[in-house]
């Protein structure tokens, strides 16, 4: 794979969302305490071996469905991805070089989750992975070697993108600012993925 790791692109739809009451399960809506347990679960699966066993155990389904769209072999297993983690990685495009793996933690949909991430490639396909352990989810975003047409693939659909949008988050990251998430999103725009997060958006709350 090249070092590509750009965050948008020509095909995507670059739109801004404001941030949203978060409350993960069992947590109250104290910034703090939605900081410390995303950072407690970020540090949980910063781990070759955990990071590892969470894609066995939630992207049994992934698997199957980059097996099935061609994307990959027959013999693909997780155990054979490399998940040396950087722990200055927190987001990767499919395009990133191989070898390169990163966990970081977010807020999605109400949940407090880890968000782990590894980048591998087919002799076809140059491949993103990505796993939310909280959620029981994982998803891929896969690009052909010989074209620029990046696809979604999740446990039960192989889906073309059809746009992308950065959102902010109610987690703090640093004086004055939070979390900012950036998603690609299925052909409709309806069904979104999170694959970066960077320290983005200017909150005076925090």
């Amino acid at each position: 794979m090249h070092g590509d790791n750009k965050r948008l692109d020509r095909r995507s739809v670059l739109k801004t969302i404001g941030a949203a009451a978060v409350v993960g399960t069992g947590l109250t809506t104290t910034t703090g305490t939605v900081v410390a347990e995303s950072d407690r679960l970020a540090r949980n699966y910063r781990n070759e071996r955990r990071l590892r066993v969470a894609f066995e155990q939630h992207g049994a389904g992934l698997r199957q469905q980059l097996v099935d769209a061609g994307f990959v072999s027959e013999e693909f297993d997780f155990g054979d991805v490399n998940f040396d983690i950087d722990p200055d990685v927190t987001g990767l495009e499919p395009t990133a070089e191989d070898r390169l793996a990163g966990v970081t933690g977010t807020v999605e949909k109400e949940t407090v989750t880890a968000l782990g991430m590894a980048s591998t490639s087919s002799d076809t396909h140059e491949i993103g992975l990505y796993v939310q352990p909280e959620r029981d989810e994982a998803y891929a975003l896969v690009e052909p070697k010989d074209g620029d047409r990046r696809f979604i693939v999740t446990d039960s659909e192989v889906t073309p993108q059809g746009c992308s949008y950065t959102g902010c988050v109610e987690e703090c990251c640093a004086e004055n600012y939070k979390k900012q998430n950036t998603y690609n999103c299925d052909q409709n725009c309806r069904n979104c993925y999170v694959y970066s997060t960077d320290c983005a958006c200017s909150d005076d709350v925090c």
